[in-house]
């Protein structure tokens, strides 16, 4: 075994972007993920295209998934304005954790889609290459 030279500044900085920025990027990532996939459910490698005769409520599923992740920040800044206008006292700060939470909440439900979708992705796979061969 070789041992090679540790380069700290590598590290810190490896460490500060998988603790700090991919945290705050992942949400986005997730969204738009969820907005592809729903957009592109006709395309050829799609899984409702390919998977859908054969596991019909299991695509459904994935997709109504996909589309919760879509409709949660439209509806999080409505209920972001609606509880920051109505609150008496801190309107600004109900308004501010409203906002976080909903910015956070894709990473919940994308974890919860992922998990229902690998053994979709395992079918998929081995569909597209028996078609293949």
């Amino acid at each position: 075994m070789v041992l090679k030279e540790i380069d700290y500044g590598k590290v810190i900085l490896k460490i500060l972007e998988l603790i700090i920025v991919r945290p705050l990027t992942l949400p986005l990532k997730i969204y738009k993920n969820s907005l592809r996939a729903l957009s592109n459910t006709d395309a050829d490698d799609s899984e409702e295209s390919n998977l859908s005769l054969d596991f019909p409520l299991y695509i459904w599923l994935i997709s109504i998934f996909d589309a919760i992740i879509v409709l949660i920040y439209p509806l999080g800044l409505i209920a972001a304005f609606i509880g920051g206008f109505n609150s008496y006292g801190a309107g600004f700060g109900i308004f501010i954790g409203i906002l976080l939470t909903t910015y956070f909440t894709p990473l919940l439900y994308g974890l919860i889609r992922e998990f229902a979708q690998i053994s979709l992705k395992v079918l998929l796979y081995l569909k597209i290459m028996s078609k293949k061969q």
